[in-house]
């Protein structure tokens, strides 16, 4: 069986988190038109907009993490047990009633 649920688009999630986390590596160094274009830049953002890029870097993992979780569950590879325990792992401190 081995997951597709989604057709592996979850991967996409990892992709963005990815480059956020490299928007925030880069971030102090300043754009030099003497460097190759591809040498990496940042875009000199402040201290809380890097604060939130971190913060959605986590989620983004997390949520692809859970994706697959529950594409493995529904494709018969784990259990929606495996899934549930991941879930309430996931949103316990986020949604508490």
């Amino acid at each position: 069986m081995s997951g597709g649920h989604f057709d592996y688009r979850e991967s996409n999630l990892e992709y963005i988190a990815e480059q956020l986390a490299q928007d925030i590596q880069y971030n102090d160094v300043e754009y030099d038109i003497s460097r190759s274009p591809d040498e990496p830049h940042g875009f000199q953002h402040r201290p809380e907009t890097i604060k939130y890029l971190e913060l959605m870097v986590d989620e983004l993992f997390r949520l692809k993490d859970l994706l697959k979780t529950y594409d493995y569950a529904v494709s018969g590879d784990s259990s929606e047990e495996e899934f549930l325990t991941l879930a309430r792992q996931a949103f316990s401190t986020k949604h508490k009633k």
